[in-house]
């Protein structure tokens, strides 16, 4: 619900251009000629957020999960990125905005920039795979490697999308919140209950009373 506020407060706000100043300034820090070399790998990391990347992730879910024994986690998980990334393309075409032209981009891109499609889809694509992984009967420690690299990802595809010149900062918070409601919603439908909760719910239904038999005649 949160995710969905944000991301409607932003469409409404950013038609209206009140989050203009907001993009600007944020947009000038991060395109400071100080940064520029610290943030130069950025034009390449922004490939992972890339419709071939999270086309290569939903395969590698989908495997990963059926090879785990988490099939309908993995279908499932790859099922959510490509409709992510579906729905993205329509609230392009939708909301419409333009590309930002306050600075000269480092790439060209065309199309509509709200929401960002890099940072929805590596928030779809690596969020999904964060939860997929944190079930898998891996070590802890390695479980937790995985996650929070997926989340430098997510954070890194997204400014780099500033970086590059081709989105405002809101769109790419957009794509983060459009994103994060797709993997909330993955998380819980794909969710198992506990194993003691499992079975004392059987117990439960066993011990529970049941109609007599209808008499003979």
């Amino acid at each position: 619900m949160a995710a969905a506020a944000l991301f409607l407060l932003l469409a409404v706000l950013a038609g209206t251009g009140t989050t203009d100043a907001f993009d600007a300034a944020i947009i000038h820090v991060v395109r400071a000629p100080d940064l520029h070399e610290l943030l130069a790998p950025l034009r390449w990391i922004t490939e992972l957020g890339s419709t071939g990347a999270v086309i290569v992730l939903a395969v590698v879910v989908l495997v990963v999960g059926w090879m785990a024994g988490l099939g309908r986690d993995g279908a499932a998980a790859a099922l959510a990125i490509g409709v992510g990334s579906l729905a993205i393309e329509v609230l392009k075409r939708v909301l419409a905005r333009t590309r930002p032209d306050l600075l000269e981009p480092v790439i060209v891109e065309t199309g509509f920039s709200f929401p960002s499609g890099h940072a929805a889809n590596g928030m779809v694509a690596y969020g999904v795979l964060a939860v997929l992984v944190g079930r898998l009967p891996l070590p802890g420690p390695v479980r937790l490697a995985v996650q929070i690299g997926a989340g430098l990802v997510i954070l890194l595809v997204g400014l780099s999308r500033v970086w590059l010149g081709v989105h405002y900062p809101t769109d790419v918070l957009a794509g983060w919140a459009l994103g994060a409601m797709v993997v909330v919603l993955y998380a819980a439908l794909t969710r198992r209950a506990p194993p003691g909760q499992a079975s004392g719910a059987a117990d439960a239904g066993r011990a529970a009373p049941r109609s007599d038999p209808p008499a003979a005649g």
